[in-house]
């Protein structure tokens, strides 16, 4: 019966005596974030699986973060985050062998948030941040894992468009994380571990660019994405990005 009053009264000092981490005041941070990236266009779920399959693409993203805590309890986060991310899909190139092709992004992200979080006194704390992003794109490039896909384009075509020129150099986000939050030292340093998601607003594709194609004589205009996918197919293409993240958050200053 003592061992069980012993038991009670650690717990209960490793859970009320903690010091307040989530207290009042400036915070700065970095952090790590191991992800999966897709990019949803219905034209292309709607196809056959011969034709489109959606696969996984792995990619990284590192960060770092300036906040503040208005109380123990709610907060705001604004990040800068550099993203390796994209979509990567298959199609059947016979019986027994597919093709994967991966387009791939990278951008600078800034994400502002509000968050909250529970347990203020505990040396663990769950926590929920969500808000809206802005995504910088700043390069993208477009491969496959099958060298007969790789031929160059005909002579008749001129002015074709950089794979970076084919998306929103700006678009927008909404954006959300959730997980907990681990006490290393007393009111100065917290460990993050997060999962971490963000989904696109707006297309990532600029559907307006074109290129050039001349024969008999006439040179005309054609229109990028219509020339991948087909005329009839004009869908919109969101992102989606899914990691766990996992940072450190340092206390500056409480009040």
């Amino acid at each position: 019966m003592k061992k069980h009053y012993l038991f009670l009264i650690v717990a209960g000092l490793f859970v009320f005596n903690g010091s307040l981490f989530a207290q009042k005041g400036l915070k700065v941070g970095g952090f790590v974030l191991p992800q999966a990236g897709y990019l949803f266009n219905s034209d292309e779920q709607s196809l056959a699986n011969e034709e489109f399959t959606q696969e996984f693409l792995g990619g990284m993203a590192v960060g770092g973060l300036v906040g503040y805590n208005f109380n123990d309890y709610v907060g705001v986060r604004l990040n800068v985050i550099y993203s390796q991310q994209g979509g990567k899909y298959s199609a059947r190139r016979d019986v027994n062998t597919r093709t994967s092709f991966t387009r791939r992004q990278e951008y600078v992200k800034i994400p502002l948030m509000i968050g909250l979080n529970s347990n203020p006194g505990n040396k663990v704390a769950f926590v929920f941040y969500g808000g809206v992003q802005l995504d910088l794109l700043t390069n993208a490039y477009n491969y496959n894992d099958n060298p007969a896909y790789i031929s160059p384009l005909p002579e008749t075509y001129s002015q074709f468009p950089s794979t970076y020129k084919t998306y929103e150099n700006i678009h927008f986000s909404v954006v959300g994380e959730t997980g907990l939050d681990f006490e290393l030292s007393p009111r100065s340093v917290v460990l993050n571990l997060r999962i971490r998601g963000d989904y696109g607003l707006v297309d990532s594709e600029n559907k307006s660019v074109s290129f050039l194609e001349s024969g008999n004589g006439v040179t005309q205009e054609r229109n990028y994405w219509e020339w991948v996918r087909g005329i009839a197919a004009d869908a919109e293409t969101f992102s989606l990005n899914v990691g766990l993240l996992v940072g450190l958050t340092f206390n500056l200053g409480t009040e």
